[in-house]
């Protein structure tokens, strides 16, 4: 004879109740067992705006950033959900969050990368919402920032040193023919302040020049999503 099994009415309540955390919490359920796990620094990831995507979500902005190391296959990082760095910091990429136009401001692990303390890390984000999410801190430690699209939308790839001698090719973070936004949060000052020149070709012809202190919503249809490399230069 098979055997009777008894529920009570406690445990019916208290399943009820967890399923139901579950889903308002966007967690996996049962039809959704087998999820990948997602690397550490995008599961530790603690940004509310973060925390609340749902699984798919979650998943759908991973491949993205996979799909990007993958792309650039040049020691290429991830440090959060959402932002990958190449050469210890040297260059970050942010890239929007499921459901939003434009990538949110830089996360306390990126700024890390580039010198920015725990105690200076509100102050430099604060900034960058002037500067549509472009960091700005010290006068010694401001970005340039190029935008996918027009607004200072889609991806974000940011630089916070000089590159004047080998200038930097786009194509190796993913970014060539891409940029339509450009901010230059650098200070009009000698020896802090970057002026920018970018080039349609191999740092030759056509050229546009970004002054410190500088930003530009779109460029115009003879640039837009024409540039292949930059320099950066002190003043």
């Amino acid at each position: 004879m098979g055997r009777s099994i008894y529920f009570s009415a406690a445990s019916f309540t208290g399943g009820a109740a967890l399923v139901a955390s579950l889903l308002a919490m966007g967690a996996p359920t049962a039809a959704a067992e087998g999820i990948p796990s997602l690397p550490a620094v995008a599961a530790e990831d603690s940004r509310s705006e973060v925390q609340s995507l749902t699984v798919d979500e979650r998943l759908t902005l991973q491949a993205e950033i996979d799909a990007t190391i993958a792309e650039t296959n040049n020691g290429a990082a991830q440090v959060s959900a959402n932002e990958v760095s190449w050469n210890g910091g040297e260059v970050i990429m942010a890239l929007p969050l499921p459901g939003e136009a434009a990538a949110p401001a830089p996360t306390e692990a990126a700024l890390a990368l580039d010198g920015v303390s725990a105690a200076e890390v509100e102050a430099v984000q604060a900034e960058a919402a002037n500067w549509n999410g472009c960091p700005a801190g010290a006068n010694d430690n401001r970005w340039y920032c190029f935008y996918q699209y027009a607004g200072f939308e889609g991806r974000r790839v940011q630089w916070n040193h000089a590159h004047c001698s080998s200038g930097i090719n786009f194509a190796d973070y993913g970014f060539n023919n891409k940029t339509t936004g450009i901010v230059n949060t650098t200070k009009n000052i000698d020896f802090w302040g970057m002026n920018l020149t970018l080039y349609h070709d191999w740092f030759s012809g056509n050229a546009l020049r970004v002054p410190p202190y500088t930003k530009i919503s779109q460029l115009d249809s003879f640039h837009d999503n024409k540039f292949s490399s930059f320099q950066a230069c002190r003043r």
